[in-house]
């Protein structure tokens, strides 16, 4: 899929090995420098997302240091910095159904665990998407499906929201 031998940004520091953690570190710098949609990077965004899922589909099976510097670049956030910008049906639509192949993925409760941390998916679920379009809608109830089938005694802590009252 990410294949060719001169891509985004000339290929310049694209590691060869699109499943690694030198071409995650690569995907970061192209988010670190893309932090603002525009109709100029709107593709390149989209190719970098779906990149980063599949490395983390590959770490989570073959090398745990890839979610390692997920989390410590903190890079889910830049997930919903993209999603709160409004960029557009297709971000939006692309973002979905990456984290759905994501979670739908994840086999070490670790690699769960760490995606499940610091509220980002409780985010992501009260997000106000664009319910008025079908194809959101159906990827959004899709993700909504995948998280269900990821509860458990150990995950449901996650989703809890505790309101205090005084």
């Amino acid at each position: 899929m990410f294949g060719r031998s001169r891509g985004w940004v000339g290929g310049q520091g694209k590691s060869k090995n699109i499943h690694s953690l030198d071409h995650l570190k690569y995907m970061y710098h192209v988010l670190t420098k893309n932090t603002t949609v525009t109709d100029h990077n709107r593709n390149l965004l989209v190719e970098t997302i779906r990149s980063i899922t599949e490395i983390l589909i590959w770490g989570d099976q073959n090398d745990s240091s890839v979610f390692d510097f997920f989390l410590e670049k903190n890079m889910f956030a830049f997930f919903l910095n993209i999603l709160r910008q409004k960029s557009g049906r297709y971000v939006c639509v692309q973002l979905l159904q990456t984290l759905n192949i994501l979670f739908e993925n994840i086999s070490h409760e670790t690699s769960l665990y760490y995606l499940l941390s610091n509220n980002h998916v409780n985010s992501i679920i009260v997000h106000k998407f664009d319910f008025s379009d079908e194809e959101i809608m159906a990827y959004y109830i899709s993700f909504l499906k995948t998280l269900s089938l990821k509860l458990n005694n150990h995950t449901v802590h996650f989703f809890y929201n505790e309101v205090r009252l005084r």
